[in-house]
């Protein structure tokens, strides 16, 4: 099956309440054949620390409660510091289009607002895994 390999850590903030869409994205990626990680964190080296234990090929962070820009100003040179630059990063959430370029001058891959379905980003994922290097 397509997709099969592809490790996948989704993380959410701890604070941020929200939870059923990160959940449906991991259900839906898992049915799209990616093992996926979900995982709650508290700062952005929880995610660093996630990421190399879990040996991951993509990041998606999901954030509902703002904080995405100072996430993705600090989760890309913690990636970086730990030698992991070649890792897919892409984000989702409540986040206004404005920021979308902003989070991607900060290396953000690629981000997608809400309403999307899970095959749009499982596509997105097959097609760029592998392909990518931080900024």
């Amino acid at each position: 099956m397509p997709g099969d390999n592809i490790r996948v850590l989704l993380a959410k903030k701890k604070i941020d309440v929200h939870g059923r869409g990160t959940k449906l994205l991991a259900r839906e990626l898992r049915d799209a054949g990616m093992e996926v990680i979900y995982f709650r964190f508290g700062v952005v080296d929880d995610i660093v620390n996630a990421a190399v234990q879990e040996d991951v090929d993509v990041i998606g962070v999901s954030i509902m409660t703002s904080g995405h820009l100072v996430v993705a100003e600090k989760l890309i040179p913690a990636l970086k510091a730990k030698g992991l630059d070649d890792v897919l990063v892409i984000m989702g959430g409540v986040i206004p289009t404005v920021d979308f370029p902003q989070l991607k001058k900060s290396g953000i891959h690629e981000v997608f607002p809400p309403g999307l379905s899970g095959e749009t980003v499982a596509d997105y994922i097959r097609e760029n895994v592998g392909k990518v290097k931080l900024n």
